[in-house]
């Protein structure tokens, strides 16, 4: 019986102290505030106007989104782990930088990465872009609009809001690192 409690005190012990760690293993993500307008700006002024989005096909103006900071907090955690481990992709890089996939031990998604910051939806989708040349919300967008399934997203009239993140890391391969992560909640 002594051995059984041991066990499930020892257990317990690394269960608190695993989710303590998790803790830990978030990017010091900064308030969206002195950007927050500058970068929702720059979408809805794109979704203001018409848009032939490529293979997509063309696109009315549609109402403007609105800021989320559930999904600003995801987006910049994918922007981080992009920029700290020198990847570009839809997946998260599945180290430490990707707090959502290292906790699972894989790369995460864009789905896992929105409902770990406790974003319910009824649809998402996300956008990424990286470039040295990409320095500004203006000039994002402008690159993502030339991106069909991007440009599709942005415009998507389903979407009702959106969080929008940058990390600059001038040692990677491509210095500025974005992501756009949509949603329409479940409520």
């Amino acid at each position: 019986m002594k051995k059984r409690r041991s066990i499930i005190l020892s257990s317990l012990i690394l269960l608190l102290t695993a989710c303590t760690n998790n803790e830990k293993l978030k990017p010091s993500i900064p308030t969206a505030s002195n950007f927050k307008i500058e970068y929702l700006n720059a979408i809805n002024r794109a979704r203001s106007n018409n848009q032939t989005c490529g293979s997509k096909g063309f696109f009315k103006s549609t109402e403007p989104l609105i800021w989320n900071d559930k999904l600003y907090n995801s987006a910049y955690e994918h922007s981080y782990d992009m920029a700290t481990s020198n990847t570009f992709s839809h997946k998260g890089s599945g180290q430490i930088s990707d707090k959502t996939g290292y906790v699972k031990n894989s790369a995460s998604s864009g789905r896992e990465r929105i409902e770990s910051y406790g974003y319910s939806w009824r649809i998402y989708a996300e956008n990424i872009g990286a470039g040295s040349e990409l320095d500004t919300a203006e000039k994002a967008v402008q690159g993502l609009l030339n991106s069909s399934g991007h440009c599709a997203n942005i415009m998507n009239p389903s979407l009702k809001e959106v969080g929008m993140a940058m990390v600059k890391n001038p040692n990677s391969k491509y210095t500025y690192y974005w992501t756009q992560d949509f949603g329409t909640p479940l409520n």
